[in-house]
């Protein structure tokens, strides 16, 4: 079975994005615009590599550019039509030139707002999290974490907004990545992070622990971690696609086996966008 693999690079930068509310388009003032953008309705996924001056997505919904755009966890979205969930897109924006993913997401932000005339507004409520924690009592790192030997937040400023990682696997003698990958086949899914700090890892958790994840492990620095789990459930593939499903690989038993971390509920303040108004794409 042959493996399936994603990156993106610069991952840390986008933790620094505030979150912002957008009632109108005077809310865009300041931001940058795209030269030119095309939305169309679409009907299937096509494989692609952007350039850095573009936003390109394929068969996406209104509620996954939403979540681009600010940066959010699904569940941490709510309100609007049902057809936000439903009706899948191919976006492509043009910028004047290459941007850094922060930038780039508020520049989708203000195109949501000219095209879909979107409104929303942020709200923190008191709900169910997660925080991360060490799982030992002696603090003892997992097998597959372990502290990154590269200061990938140096690296990825020095590189610029232009930088795309070559395609294809880590080769050895290869520079380092600094961003995430992951893996599908086998029967399981593997999360390759290299070089992040741990309110990163937290934060990348929260798909699929289905909350918020904060971290409290008290480790600092960047870490490299490996995280093999079981694969999630994607809509329209059946299970089988990437091998028989393997046991023993609940998020739960793979955080406290491979990292020597754990997930332990806790009730805080949580942010959530609400969808205020919306409308279907104007023309091209």
């Amino acid at each position: 079975m042959a493996r399936h693999s994603y990156v993106v690079s610069g991952f840390s930068r986008t933790f620094l994005v505030a979150l912002l509310v957008v009632p109108a388009l005077r809310a865009q003032e300041g931001v940058p615009a795209f030269e030119a953008s095309s939305i169309k309705e679409s009907t299937e996924p096509t494989p692609f590599r952007p350039p850095p001056d573009r936003f390109i997505r394929r068969y996406i919904t209104l509620t996954q550019l939403v979540l681009y755009a600010y940066d959010l966890s699904a569940f941490q979205i709510e309100g609007g039509p049902e057809w936000v969930r439903e009706r899948h897109y191919d976006v492509e924006a043009k910028a004047d030139r290459a941007r850094p993913a922060d930038e780039m997401r508020l520049m989708v932000r203000r195109l949501l707002a000219q095209r879909f005339s979107l409104r929303t507004h942020i709200e923190s409520r008191e709900m169910s999290r997660y925080a991360l924690v060490m799982a030992r009592n002696d603090k003892r790192l997992g097998p597959r974490l372990k502290p990154s030997a590269f200061d990938c937040p140096a690296i990825i400023a020095a590189r610029g907004s232009e930088y795309r990682p070559p395609p294809g696997p880590p080769q050895p003698g290869d520079p380092p990545r600094c961003g995430i990958a992951a893996r599908l086949g086998g029967g399981s899914r593997t999360m390759l992070v290299e070089g992040q700090p741990m309110a990163a890892i937290a934060k990348l958790l929260q798909g699929q622990a289905g909350r918020v994840v904060v971290d409290r492990t008290g480790l600092t620095g960047t870490y490299d971690i490996e995280l093999e789990t079981e694969i999630p459930n994607i809509a329209g593939i059946p299970s089988n696609t990437f091998g028989e499903p393997r046991e023993g690989l609940s998020l739960s038993t793979a955080l406290s086996e491979q990292l020597g971390l754990k997930l332990e509920s806790e009730r805080g303040a949580v942010e959530v966008l609400v969808i205020d108004a919306v409308e279907l794409p104007t023309p091209n």
